[in-house]
């Protein structure tokens, strides 16, 4: 008895389309003139349906008001990719810690020069007093001169602090 409750229903619903003048419902997956719901096919043809929908969406570009901030990585005709930030995560990069708050990059540029080419350095500061938050990132471009750093000055008086030295983990986690 439910089913021809909802035939009933179907009934009704292509009746009142067909006298509002809109035209037909047309299925999306079959191209027939019932409900894509009510599609006999649906199981069969839905499946192809649904990749081919998603094929689309990924080769669309997100449409964006004027005047709203687009990211560089995402504007059209961007020649960047991302190699720039991958090889960032690859050179061989230490944390150092328990810096103190004096510390400058020029004093961490002359402390771990020694040990090779440098790369990078990053001096975590405070935004609005521009003190050191006691850490920092050093990157070579050797790995083997970070490691003689990582081994020379882990737990190396620096200061009136010790400091701890180790390897950075990646920006993802």
């Amino acid at each position: 008895p439910r089913s021809s409750g909802i035939n009933a229903e179907y009934g009704d619903k292509v009746s009142k389309i067909k006298a509002s003048g809109q035209g037909m419902v047309v299925c999306r997956i079959c191209k027939g003139a019932h409900w894509t719901k009510q599609c006999p096919y649906k199981d069969t043809l839905g499946a192809a349906l649904d990749v081919r929908e998603e094929e689309a969406n990924a080769t669309k570009m997100p449409t964006r008001a004027p005047g709203t901030y687009v990211p560089p990585a995402i504007r059209k005709g961007d020649s960047r990719d991302d190699t720039q930030s991958r090889q960032r995560d690859e050179n061989p990069t230490i944390r150092v810690s328990n810096l103190a708050e004096e510390t400058s990059d020029k004093d961490l540029q002359d402390l771990f020069k020694p040990f090779g080419a440098l790369s990078r350095i990053y001096l975590a500061k405070d935004k609005n007093t521009g003190i050191s938050k006691g850490f920092a990132y050093i990157t070579y471009n050797r790995r083997e001169s970070a490691e003689k750093a990582l081994k020379q000055l882990h737990r190396y008086r620096y200061g009136h602090l010790i400091l701890q030295v180790e390897w950075a983990k990646p920006s993802g986690s």
